[in-house]
């Protein structure tokens, strides 16, 4: 009996023991006023009542002051200094946020994080300000031109983080910055680098995979057709278009598929696409591009008739349009244009093709466009001079050659010496035009 009461003492002892240590730590945090100012007064271990287990400690999971490190301890609060001081915290990251396209911010960015990191904010909340900071600093760099120091903060960022579910994106962003500095293949690298660090991600974020994925993807043809890489984009297009994803557009897809096949000169290839095209998306904002290509297709493959036609129905397009498409078509509309009347007048149809170059010249004001076309339709009247009512056929070349002086005026040392060299060509026949009716009335050759 007295051995079993000595041993019951001693356990008793050992208990008092750790509840005047629970009290001494509670009463030092409670009378804490700031960070670096520990309790001047010990608390007195309070005598527990038998009949009464202890309440388990309640402490924060993140003591800034005095913390040692001590794998026998989880605590489960946060002091009143800490929470004021990640409150503040938070405000400044929001501030942050709201800095960006400032001229200032860099500067505030940086002293906003260094604050934050310098105060006794909860140890979540500094990293993920260690996060931000790595990201925005790196938003910052490129914005400015700095690609190479977005690049390395980019880095450690996977670096110190290679587990966070937006590494995907991040590696996204370095190849992006590749691709601006010009290392396009290093820039695929990255963005094949996106599918398999998107194979890592928890089943939950399934979607979020696929899309970035998808996103890499396109990425890799984009890149690989700015290279002038045209059959292997195209193949890579066309392998997006298998995926059965209901995100992807597949109008843009599928007229960047018909530019690249175009571009590699399959013409083959771009008729085929270029119809299913039409069939599929005839009335898509791509309708005027994609008819140009697939004329041309026709044109280099030998089928004029087909290329003519879809020219003339790419100019109807236009015409029917509503307004904010017309003015979009407007480019394909002139190249169109241009092309079919020189087509015409190649084979030769002079009567047609005058018409199509008159129509065309007040699409663009531009000597570069319009000095051309004046040339064109001063040619095509001195041909159909030959053909019946020279004089009123030479009076409208005469017309176009001075429309070409008089614009070369205006202009003066702003034209290309290809537009020069044509304004002296216009000069001359200026001069010849008054010898032609008479040339022909003598029977003489023209």
């Amino acid at each position: 009996m007295t051995m079993m009461r000595n041993d019951l003492c001693r356990v008793w002892g050992v208990a008092c023991g750790f509840l005047a240590l629970a009290g001494q730590l509670n009463s030092a945090e409670h009378s804490t006023s700031s960070h670096d100012s520990p309790a001047t007064t010990p608390a007195v271990a309070p005598t527990p009542a038998a009949s009464k287990p202890a309440k388990p400690m309640e402490l924060p999971s993140d003591l800034t002051v005095g913390k040692s490190t001590n794998d026998n301890l989880s605590f489960k609060a946060m002091p009143e200094y800490q929470l004021r001081q990640s409150a503040e915290a938070v405000e400044k990251l929001q501030r942050v946020r709201e800095l960006r396209g400032e001229s200032n911010e860099l500067f505030e960015v940086t002293k906003l994080l260094r604050e934050i990191l310098a105060s006794g904010a909860s140890k979540d909340i500094k990293t993920d300000i260690k996060r931000l900071a790595r990201l925005q600093l790196a938003e910052i760099a490129e914005a400015k031109g700095d690609y190479e120091n977005a690049l390395q903060l980019l880095a450690e960022y996977i670096e110190l983080f290679p587990t966070d579910s937006i590494v995907p994106e991040v590696l996204l962003r370095q190849g992006y910055i590749l691709r601006k500095m010009g290392a396009n293949d290093l820039a695929v690298s990255k963005f094949y680098l996106v599918g398999t660090a998107a194979t890592r991600l928890p089943v939950e974020d399934l979607l979020y995979s696929q899309r970035v994925t998808l996103t890499a993807k396109a990425e890799i043809a984009d890149t690989t057709y700015s290279q002038g890489k045209y059959k292997e984009a195209a193949k890579f297009y066309e392998v997006l278009l298998q995926d059965q994803s209901d995100e992807l557009n597949r109008v843009v897809i599928k007229t960047k598929l018909i530019r690249a096949l175009a571009d590699a000169k399959d013409h083959d290839a771009t008729i085929k696409q270029g119809l299913e095209f039409l069939e599929q998306y005839g009335a898509s904002e791509y309708q005027a591009e994609v008819r140009y290509l697939l004329a041309s297709a026709y044109q280099t493959s030998g089928q004029k008739q087909e290329a003519l036609r879809e020219l003339m129905r790419l100019l109807e397009a236009v015409e029917v349009a509503p307004e904010n498409l017309a003015s979009k078509w407007k480019g394909w509309k002139m190249k169109a244009g241009n092309e079919i009347g020189n087509q015409l007048y190649l084979e030769p149809d002079v009567p047609n093709a005058v018409q199509v170059y008159r129509g065309l010249v007040g699409l663009d004001t531009s000597p570069g466009w319009q000095l051309p076309l004046y040339y064109q339709i001063g040619l095509c009247s001195e041909k159909l001079a030959l053909i019946s009512d020279p004089e009123k056929a030479y009076a409208e070349a005469k017309k176009a050659y001075e429309e070409i002086v008089a614009l070369a005026e205006k202009n003066e040392g702003k034209l290309s010496e290809n537009l020069q060299f044509l304004v002296s060509m216009a000069r001359v026949r200026l001069e010849i035009i008054p010898w032609r009716p008479s040339l022909k009335v003598a029977g003489k050759p023209n």
